[in-house]
């Protein structure tokens, strides 16, 4: 080692430049020369060399309001410029900046223990993850406990779903549907009523009074009970179609609103128009009514055509079957109701036995006696609602069902001949619900009825009921109005999900219409206190003429009750009786 390296540092005085004039540098010296200057404010913050909680600009999560205010951005008392200050937001020049990728390929390992996933195992083996060993062996759906395995996942599927509604992922636009009626310019708004003032109304009816009984039943034929989707039947055709009558179209209707009381306030109506009114708060798509008032007598009809018509599909349903503007296809909504309305008819007939069946005590005089009579009762039945109004109503019945020692609720009506004892008939409405397909666009989530529909039939009920809460609630209630004992419903599905022709019978349930009722949440009183402040509304505030009750399309509430002119009324029947002759061709 040499001496030069041996030798102690030395200290050497920097060079001090003296200003004998004032204070601060007389030049800039060589070292400083290459340096940006860059005046310093005591407002600024001063960075840091290693600023870890700071993200770079352009980064996500990046707040340029920092740099806003950095650069001047201050705002005065009243919201005007404030003055900025001698080097404001020039010392961010030498804060320490990372770059962004660099932050983004840096990572922490997480040493935390993983949990192990709680999963359904079952001693053979083969047993799905959905039925629990707890469950017992009858085979019942059940989870295995709260906060775990299936109810976990249904509960993390909840949540995706609504973060995706929450935060605007996959949103879509309000669907804007049209009116059941044009609506005219000149027509002038009554009433509005929305869902949640009529979902707060209830009274309680009477028992009503049976004024007549027309027509005959078939008994169901009970083989339709074993049908399953092993065995399934494929479902025919019938000319044998129920009439679907309005109530001024009604001669028994007619004739007993001619003895009707001239002291007494009277409504004619028909089970669908009604059930359509008590279930109102549970419809989506639009319909309307036609008000007649007449002096002390109120007539509630339906267009030729309307939607009242028709069975919909799905229409409860968070994402319903969408219209197509350009062309008609299989699954939209208009073709799905034609589909539903043809199959109900057509199983209604089917699954009834022809050889066995109730005769009442007259003919139907509102069928066409030259077309094959179809298995219909009509039931004329009158309610009084208090203070002098009274409620004639016809309701229907489909079949007849032999079930010993359950007994009758044919005492007190005018049977002429049945094929069992009277004392061992109940009265029964046949209903059907279809799958078009399960996995297309609007099918609302329903599982394939020819996987699950015998073993999870309750399932496939549950989804039924939450797509169709409007049509299922109107015929429990048609049910209920009609005295019937039991709700039959048929699963149809189609042969082939492109062909809307064919279809095959999958299997039937029976329900009673009360449970059914209490099972869906329908409240009967609260439909009967609809109907109430509807007729009083009618009768207090209307004058003689012609109105139409309208569903808005896009809001959940009855608003219109409008007032329609002669010349309109007559305009309106026109149109009417040409939907009429269009549908026949």
């Amino acid at each position: 080692m040499t001496q030069t390296e041996n030798a102690p540092p030395r200290f050497t005085l920097p060079k001090v430049t003296d200003n004998p004039n004032g204070w601060g540098p007389v030049g800039v010296s060589e070292e400083l020369s290459k340096v940006p200057y860059a005046p310093y404010s005591k407002a600024d913050r001063v960075g840091k060399i290693a600023d870890w909680t700071a993200p770079a600009e352009g980064s996500y999560g990046y707040d340029r309001r920092y740099d806003e205010r950095n650069q001047g951005g201050r705002r005065g008392r009243f919201g005007q410029t404030a003055p900025e200050a001698f080097g404001s937001g020039t010392a961010s020049a030498f804060a320490y900046t990372h770059a962004a990728e660099d932050e983004q390929s840096f990572s922490v390992v997480d040493r935390a223990a993983v949990p192990k996933k709680t999963g359904f195992k079952s001693a053979r083996g083969g047993r799905p993850a959905g039925r629990t060993a707890g469950g017992g062996g009858g085979g019942g759906w059940q989870t295995a406990g709260r906060g775990q395995g299936g109810a976990r996942g249904r509960d993390d599927r909840r949540g995706q779903q609504g973060n995706r509604r929450r935060f605007g992922y996959n949103d879509k636009p309000a669907r804007v549907r049209d009116p059941s009626i044009a609506v005219g310019p000149d027509w002038k708004v009554v009433e509005e009523l929305d869902f949640v003032r009529l979902n707060k109304l209830h009274y309680e009816a009477e028992e009503p009074e049976d004024l007549a009984v027309y027509g005959t039943v078939n008994y169901y034929d009970k083989s339709y009970d074993r049908v399953n989707s092993k065995t399934e039947k494929p479902l025919q055709e019938s000319d044998r179609i129920s009439p679907s009558l309005t109530t001024s179209s009604d001669r028994v209707l007619q004739d007993f609103a001619k003895k009707s009381s001239e002291e007494d306030f009277t409504v004619f109506a028909t089970d669908t128009i009604l059930a359509a009114l008590m279930c109102a708060t549970r419809s989506v798509y639009s319909w309307d009514l036609v008000v007649t008032k007449s002096g002390n007598k109120l007539f509630l009809d339906k267009r030729p055509g309307s939607g009242l018509d028709f069975a919909t599909v799905n229409e409860n349903a968070a994402d319903p079957p969408m219209e197509n503007p350009e062309k008609e296809t299989l699954n939209t909504p208009g073709s799905l109701a034609m589909e539903a309305t043809r199959v109900v008819q057509n199983f209604a007939q089917q699954a009834v036995r022809s050889g066995e069946e109730v005769t009442f005590s007259r003919d139907v005089p509102i069928l066409d006696p030259h077309e094959p009579a179809p298995s219909a009762a009509f039931r004329y039945r009158k309610w009084p609602l208090g203070e002098g109004t009274n409620l004639v109503l016809r309701t229907q019945v489909t079949a007849a069902v032999h079930q010993p020692g359950a007994g009758s609720s044919l005492e007190g009506m005018p049977v002429r001949s049945a094929s069992h004892p009277e004392t061992e008939t109940l009265l029964v409405i046949v209903k059907a619900l279809n799958e078009f397909d399960s996995r297309a666009p609007g099918s609302g989530g329903a599982p394939d009825w020819r996987q699950k529909l015998d073993s999870q039939r309750g399932a496939v009920m549950a989804t039924e009921i939450k797509n169709n809460s409007n049509k299922l609630g109107r015929w429990t209630v048609e049910s209920i109005l009609s005295g019937a004992d039991q709700l039959r419903l048929g699963f149809i599905s189609r042969a082939n999900p492109r062909d809307n022709r064919k279809h095959t019978i999958l299997g039937t349930t029976s329900v009673k219409p009360k449970e059914f009722a209490s099972q869906m949440n329908v409240s009967i009183g609260n439909g009967w206190g609809i109907v109430k402040t509807f007729v009083d509304m009618c009768q207090n505030k209307l004058e003689d003429g012609k109105y139409v009750l309208l569903k808005d399309p896009n809001k959940a509430s009855i608003d219109f009750l409008l007032h329609i002119s002669l010349e309109e009324s007559l305009a309106l029947e026109e149109d009417d009786l040409d939907e009429g002759d269009e549908e026949e061709l």
